[in-house]
């Protein structure tokens, strides 16, 4: 079990499970790298729990998460919690595979529909999140949720997994479902193209200073 930031990381075989702890809510998420099978998603906020869909099913990830309110359901916390602890387990899971060689970084472009979206993440220790909202991604609301606060789950991604994020929502959509959906499925295939095995990468993380801290 690896602690950080409040939050617990038990590894089970392939499967990444956090416990993120507060007076606010319990939450409890799972990156299962095994074979594919249905989401146990319950944020309590329908979009996102379709994001986090779209999440898993792009990178080829089981994703999990619930969320159980204790004070207030706030959509901002909501989102910026499940973003760190999924974050915080997919970090330990990049850490994993260092020893035998795993990529680190990855770039994608996603598309829905008229929607497209370029992602890149690249995990070297350091927490940066640059969220570009363009056209419709800009606008207040999508479904039930604020576009803003859409932001604070890559936000809390970055600071749970220690890793720069770069979302690029391009100016090509007056749909916000679509260019939000464009984002999280490029978001999604970037995240795979980091976990992929590199063997001559064994030992040799993303950035040359060699370590995640």
């Amino acid at each position: 079990m690896t602690e950080y930031k409040g939050m617990a990381v038990e590894r089970d075989g392939e499967s990444y499970t956090t416990r993120r702890e507060s007076r606010e809510a319990l939450v409890l998420t799972t990156l299962d790298f095994g074979p594919r099978r249905d989401p146990k998603l319950d944020t309590t906020l329908a979009f996102f729990d379709h994001m986090l869909e779209m999440l898993g099913w792009y990178a080829d990830i089981n994703v999990d998460a619930s969320y159980e309110v204790r004070t207030y359901r706030l959509m901002h916390v909501v989102m910026e919690d499940v973003g760190l602890a999924l974050g915080a387990a997919a970090g330990q899971a990049i850490s994993d595979r260092i020893a035998e060689g795993v990529e680190s970084s990855g770039f994608a472009y996603g598309v829905m529909d008229e929607a497209s979206a370029l992602a890149q993440i690249s995990f070297e220790g350091r927490a940066n999140t640059f969220v570009k909202r363009g056209g419709a991604a800009s606008f207040e609301r999508v479904e039930d949720v604020l576009c803003v606060d859409l932001v604070a789950f890559f936000e809390g991604f970055s600071q749970g997994a220690r890793c720069t994020i770069q979302l690029d929502l391009f100016d090509d959509s007056n749909d916000p479902h679509h260019a939000w959906e464009a984002g999280f499925r490029a978001f999604a295939r970037a995240l795979r193209a980091a976990f992929v095995a590199n063997p001559r990468r064994a030992g040799m993380t993303a950035g040359v200073k060699g370590t995640l801290d």
